[in-house]
C-alpha cells in the first residue's frame, strides 16, 4: 500500500511538475514578404529555396535531400522524420519554379546541393534586422498560415507529417491568440 502511494504521489509530482510547452514563434505574412522579396532581388537560388521552405512546410533536412526525380505534382518527401515517406502539395505557381529551375539537372541530383547550415546562413542574409527567422520558422509560419486559411487539421497533420494530431494542434493555440490580438485592435 504505501509503494502504492508513493508511486501515485511521485507520479502527479512529475506529472505537475512539468513546465508548460513553449509554443512555436512563427512569422507574418509581411515578414516573410520582405524576406523573399530581398532574396529575390538577389540570387534567384536564394529566393527558390525560401519559397519552397515557405509554400511546402518541409523540415530543412528534407529540403537538401530533395532530388529532382522527388518534384512532379507533388513534392515526395523520402524517409522524413520517423523514416516515413510523405506527399507535400506543391502549388501551381512554386511548381512551375521549380521545373524550370531543375531543368538542367539529372533525375538523380538534388535540387539544392548544400547544407542545412547554409540555408540557416541564406535566410540571415535576407532576413530584416529586429526579426528572428531560422528554418524551422518558415515550418511553423506555414502551418499558422494555412490555418489561418482555412486548411483542415488533419490534412495540414499529413502535410506536415505529424505522427500524432496533437501535434499539429499546437498550431491552433497561435492561431487563437491571432484571433485575440485582431479583437484588441478593436477601438471600443
Amino acid at each position: 500500500m504505501y509503494m502504492k502511494n508513493q508511486y501515485q504521489k511521485s507520479k502527479r509530482l512529475k506529472k505537475g511538475s512539468r513546465t508548460p510547452k513553449k509554443l512555436p514563434k512563427y512569422l507574418t505574412e509581411s515578414e516573410i514578404s520582405v524576406i523573399l522579396t530581398n532574396a529575390k532581388n538577389s540570387k534567384m537560388r536564394d529566393y527558390i529555396i525560401l519559397l519552397t521552405l515557405w509554400r511546402t512546410g518541409l523540415r530543412v533536412s528534407e529540403l537538401v535531400k530533395l532530388t529532382k526525380n522527388d518534384v512532379r505534382d507533388n513534392i515526395l518527401v523520402r524517409l522524413g522524420k520517423g523514416h516515413k515517406d510523405r506527399i507535400v502539395p506543391l502549388e501551381t505557381e512554386l511548381g512551375t519554379i521549380l521545373k524550370l529551375y531543375t531543368d538542367t539537372l539529372q533525375p538523380k541530383d538534388r535540387l539544392f546541393n548544400m547544407t542545412s547550415r547554409t540555408i540557416r546562413n541564406i535566410i540571415n542574409r535576407y532576413t530584416p534586422e529586429g526579426v528572428h527567422a531560422y528554418p524551422h520558422i518558415f515550418r511553423h509560419s506555414f502551418a499558422v498560415h494555412c490555418l489561418k486559411n482555412g486548411m483542415n487539421l488533419r490534412n495540414l497533420q499529413l502535410i506536415l507529417g505529424h505522427e500524432n494530431l496533437e501535434t499539429t494542434a499546437i498550431y491552433l493555440q497561435l492561431t487563437q491568440q491571432d484571433i485575440i490580438d485582431d479583437f484588441n485592435k478593436i477601438k471600443w
